[in-house]
């Protein structure tokens, strides 16, 4: 009996348990109607809209957008509108709305009205070009600085130096007439040159083939025109370039002189990645165990096209094309340049050759008055420019890669797997006339 008993109370006991353990789950459930991270950014919004409350009358302000006014400070009795950026006389603050000097009011937050000043200004180095019939500012146009003191004609290229902002827009500084300097306006300005706009179309009637890879580049402007610009072909000597750049690093760095010494041994012709002798120059095609200075080689190696000194370099300068070489032409030519295949696009050695002309020294000067002057693109232009430039020709494939110096000089590549000379001459002869 008593086992019976004890058995009764701990069914109840148990019961009990089960009836109040669904409570205890079902009691937090209750507190969810106002969720804490609800309730934090219903807060976070009455501090943004009370960050964008005006605590003081801005310095010439303006409307940003057509704003409703009012009678009283209340703002609750309408009196009109007044017009996007429209100047604003404010007499003071009242209330969280700004009085104006015709006893109006407007609400006073900043989605409404701003202060009509420079908001930024920084120092560039730009060419910029009119596209329009263009206004000449005093200074960053704004409804309280719009004074015109000269205009520009639609088509000219001038040197911008600073560029600002403001509620109105963007606006360069520009030189002109001899020294002159004004703003104008971003929206009547293009920093696309319309002559090189109007070369890509006559490239794009004229070359559009597989055949070319052409790039075409102002020295003083980062736009660039061309067909297929990223296309890649066996370069031949055009590879040439990268190690003329390396070799011109290497002296600039201080670690290479014009007159060390190079050997001419077995090895120079046997490492991978060098040319065979037998192509072109004029150095011998057989280790002649001779030492040459390092003024030589560059200039066998630019002017003659020569084989064998291109393999002096790359077996001295580039450490016969170390990582670190590689890496840093990759870096300058945007895409790898595998010495031993020595595939590239018209792109990669344009910007090989403008690294090059950054250099300078004797390994861009060697690029002047070579055994090619009389055809490719030095043929194309008038005999009175001068002409920096690096040939490549190997089976069908015909190339040259020029800094042409003319009133506004230009990077041209003409990389092809059929053109001759005569035809690399007339694309030459056709962007010197574009352009000039």
């Amino acid at each position: 009996m008593q086992f019976l008993k004890e058995k009764l109370n701990m069914g109840v006991g148990l019961a009990m348990i089960i009836l109040i353990i669904p409570g205890l789950f079902a009691f937090p459930g209750k507190s969810e109607a106002k969720p804490a991270h609800r309730v934090l950014a219903k807060e976070e919004e009455k501090a943004s809209s009370h960050q964008q409350a005006y605590k003081d009358i801005p310095t010439r302000p303006l409307s940003l957008k057509e704003l409703t006014a009012y009678k009283d400070a209340d703002l609750k009795e309408k009196a009109g509108t007044i017009s996007k950026m429209t100047q604003l006389n404010i007499r003071k603050l009242t209330k969280g709305a700004f009085e104006l000097s015709d006893g109006r009011y407007i609400r006073a937050v900043k989605e409404d009205l701003a202060s009509d000043v420079l908001i930024s200004k920084e120092n560039i180095d730009q060419t910029v070009y009119t596209s329009a019939q263009t206004k000449v500012y005093y200074n960053p146009y704004t409804s309280f600085d719009k004074e015109v003191y000269s205009q520009l004609p639609k088509g000219q290229s001038y040197s911008a130096d600073k560029l600002a902002k403001t509620l109105w827009g963007s606006y360069y500084e520009i030189s002109f007439d001899g020294g002159q300097t004004g703003w104008v306006s971003a929206d009547d300005l293009s920093l696309k040159n319309p002559k090189m706009l109007a070369l890509q179309d006559l490239l794009n009637k004229k070359y559009n083939s597989s055949d070319y890879s052409i790039y075409v580049k102002e020295l003083d402007s980062k736009f660039t025109v061309g067909i297929n610009q990223n296309q890649t072909m066996y370069s031949a000597s055009l590879s040439k370039l990268p190690i003329l750049y390396w070799t011109q690093k290497r002296i600039n760095d201080g670690q290479a002189n014009l007159s060390d010494q190079l050997y001419y041994s077995s090895v120079i012709n046997g490492f991978p990645g060098s040319f065979e002798p037998a192509g072109t120059g004029v150095l011998s095609e057989i280790p002649d165990e001779k030492n040459y200075s390092l003024l030589e080689v560059i200039n066998v190696t630019a002017k003659d096209s020569d084989n064998v000194g291109s393999n002096l370099l790359a077996y001295y300068e580039t450490k016969q094309f170390s990582q670190e070489y590689q890496d840093a032409i990759t870096k300058l030519a945007g895409r790898p340049w595998n010495p031993s295949k020595r595939e590239a696009s018209a792109e990669m050695v344009g910007r090989v050759l403008e690294g090059l002309y950054n250099e300078g020294g004797a390994g861009f000067n060697s690029l002047f008055n070579t055994a090619f002057d009389n055809i490719k693109i030095k043929a194309g232009v008038p005999s009175n420019i001068k002409v920096a430039h690096k040939i490549g020709a190997a089976d069908s494939y015909n190339h040259d890669a020029a800094i042409v110096f003319a009133e506004h000089p230009y990077i041209l590549v003409v990389e092809s797997s059929s053109a001759s000379d005569q035809e690399i001459a007339d694309i030459s002869k056709d962007v010197y006339g574009a352009l000039e």
